[in-house]
């Protein structure tokens, strides 16, 4: 009988659970380590073991150890790749997105660190930062308006840059004041106050915080800009009480391109004291047709209000002195009401001129009658023997007359020139 030797059993590799064959046929370097792989079964290397993983058929029994069918000699199992890192290096950190990105991952990148700074070193910064600040807030004012509700932060160098006044009032110091006994300056100006015990905030005093506002537009103001006549008044007030010499003349040039109420240029001219203008102003007053009002008669005082009612009063007694005299009127000679409201018209016109209130009585008439010839006098008013000019003349010259009498009765009292007129009396 014979017998026949037993099949051979297939060679099957023995695997623990752990064992997990991977896609790639390259061996984890790391499995067999004393630290074994920290990936575990997320590793894409393979974790089988090499002494269980079956041989390939492709690999000849008589082949020498070591190499293959091919004759190439085969690497051992055990041994990591070349560029594999070292088992006992540490492993790099995870990282949370890309450095570029836009995103708020921690990933982005800050810079360097920022060096811890020591006690003596953070108190030095801060002693830094507040003479700076110091420094800077020197620089400024505040000005707070009567009722406290409104302030300006502004450049000192704004104000005693275009004010003598205004830089002696700001650099006042109650040490240098008591050495030397110097009075505060600020005691001797108009419409501003110390506020509270800062020397450096001021308060307006009765200013409006609407006149401020229209101030500071005309101290900023440029070649271009342009203001109304009302606006003018209230620069040029400002001006003068606080020693905006460049702003008050520029001012002063500016309203007398315009027209203005005789009873507002003497009222402008006495509170900014503008000598130029009180003669012509006041004199203006006395050929004026309707009377003055309460209102004009507190603004410019009893006894100036007085003064202009009586030089009124002379020349309405030498009119009807003239009219009794004449046996009758003059048949050439207008009495039409509207020629002398033209006529009266031509004449405050010229009197708004500085000077011309001193000038004789013939000079003033031929002044007034040029203001008629010119082009844009409006003679709507005047009948058609005064167009012609044949009755012309003897209105102006008849108004001129009464201005003159008007102008000795009033210098009796306040002289031909002088401070009299701007005194507010």
């Amino acid at each position: 009988m014979s017998s026949s030797n037993p099949p051979e059993a297939s060679v099957r590799p023995s695997t623990t659970p752990n064992d997990k064959i991977k896609t790639s046929d390259r061996l984890c370097p790391y499995f067999r380590s004393p630290k074994g792989c920290y990936k575990g079964d997320r590793c894409d290397f393979s974790h089988a073991n090499p002494q269980t993983t079956p041989k390939s058929p492709a690999l000849s029994d008589s082949s020498p150890p070591g190499e293959t069918a091919e004759g190439s000699s085969s690497s051992t199992p055990d041994a990591p790749p070349p560029d594999a890192p070292s088992p006992d290096e540490p492993r790099p950190p995870r990282s949370y997105g890309g450095g570029r990105g836009r995103g708020r991952g921690r990933g982005r990148g800050r810079g360097p660190p920022r060096p811890r700074l020591t006690p003596e070193q953070v108190k030095e910064q801060a002693l830094a930062q507040s003479l700076a600040a110091k420094a800077e807030n020197a620089k400024k004012i505040i000005v707070y308006s009567e009722d406290d509700e409104q302030s300006w932060t502004l450049d000192r160098e704004l104000l005693s840059t275009h004010s003598k006044t205004m830089s002696l009032v700001l650099s006042f110091s109650r040490k240098a004041a008591a050495d030397t006994g110097a009075r505060d300056p600020i005691k001797n100006m108009r419409g501003l106050l110390r506020f509270g015990d800062a020397l450096e905030n001021l308060q307006l005093d009765d200013v409006k915080a609407d006149d401020f506002d229209t101030f500071l537009a005309g101290l900023r103001a440029g070649k271009d800009d342009e203001f109304t006549i009302e606006e003018l008044q209230v620069i040029l007030a400002l001006a003068s009480d606080w020693g905006f010499d460049d702003l008050r003349t520029r001012t002063i040039r500016d309203i007398e391109k315009r027209h203005q109420s005789p009873i507002d240029r003497a009222v402008l001219a006495r509170r900014c004291k503008i000598a130029r203008w009180i003669r012509g102003a006041l004199l203006s007053l006395t050929i004026l047709p309707d009377p003055l009002n309460a209102t004009e008669i507190q603004l410019l005082g009893t006894t100036t209000a007085a003064l202009i009612w009586r030089a009124r009063e002379q020349v309405f007694v030498h009119r009807l002195q003239t009219l009794a005299a004449e046996d009758r009127v003059q048949a050439d000679k207008c009495t039409d009401a509207s020629c002398k409201q033209t006529i009266r018209g031509a004449l405050l016109r010229v009197l708004e001129k500085p000077g011309t209130a001193g000038k004789s009585e013939s000079d003033l008439a031929t002044l007034v009658e040029t203001e008629l010839a010119m082009p844009e006098t409006n003679k709507e008013g005047l009948c058609e023997a005064c167009k012609s000019g044949s009755g012309l003349k003897d209105g102006v010259y008849d108004l001129v007359g009464d201005f003159n009498l008007a102008r000795i009765v009033m210098e009796v009292q306040l002289g031909k020139e002088g401070g009299k007129w701007l005194e507010p009396v």
